[in-house]
């Protein structure tokens, strides 16, 4: 779905939604675009309220195309887990019965919500800058792997566009060295890890594949960047 249709979605929502709870003479404290932990094409909104939230469907085939999926008061959970990201925020309510929503955009906000209008105990996960870069936050090594390879090009891509031509130079020549070197070290490394891991605990083929192949990797990429 495009930009402008989301946007279009969006507003489309927010009149029926005011028209929605205006009718049912609730005072609607919050409506946001909300995940429900599973892949779908379809646009789920979720609304807040005093007394709970409920989760709403965009859908065509109704006649005011939106349609009410779930009804949870707050009074159901007594305890809730709390994840930001940078974009979206993990609720993982439990108590009665157990539920996840990932709020989009509006996570502080719901929060706030909880903690003002019921008396449901916040659990607010800690978390640095890093584990919430979208790679880093399921502390995947094969999703952090490949996030450093794309965080490292983007810099170095922004670095061509600034530096003039006798740098971008210098920067080819780095590039080239850095690639050779991860290659040897990854060769070493494969033969003997003791080698080029002298600072590491765990001296493993695995971590010599995953630290040199990357630093070789970063290097081709480079190469191209500075071309």
């Amino acid at each position: 779905m495009k930009k402008t249709q989301k946007q279009t979605v969006y507003q489309f929502m927010k009149k029926s939604l005011r028209k929605e709870y205006f009718y049912l003479k609730r005072d609607l404290l919050l409506y946001c675009p909300v995940e429900l932990g599973e892949f779908s094409t379809n646009a789920y909104y979720a609304s807040l309220d005093k007394d709970g939230i409920s989760i709403y469907q965009y859908d065509k085939k109704v006649d005011n195309r939106i349609k009410l999926l779930e009804r949870h008061p707050w009074k159901t959970w007594n305890h809730v887990k709390i994840d930001h990201f940078l974009k979206k925020s993990e609720f993982v309510f439990q108590g009665q019965s157990n539920r996840i929503f990932y709020f989009l955009n509006d996570g502080k906000s719901v929060q706030e919500i909880i903690a003002n209008y019921t008396a449901i105990e916040v659990e607010v996960a800690t978390r640095s800058f890093w584990r919430k870069l979208p790679g880093y936050r399921s502390l995947s090594p094969i999703n952090m792997y490949v996030a450093s390879i794309f965080y490292a090009a983007i810099p170095s891509y922004i670095l061509k566009l600034l530096l003039p031509y006798i740098v971008q130079k210098l920067f080819f020549a780095i590039s080239v060295f850095t690639m050779l070197l991860g290659l040897l070290c990854l060769v070493i490394g494969l033969i003997d890890p003791t080698i080029v891991l002298w600072k590491q605990k765990d001296k493993t083929r695995k971590k010599v594949l995953y630290y040199y192949s990357y630093i070789m990797i970063t290097g081709f990429i480079c190469i191209f960047i500075f071309w």
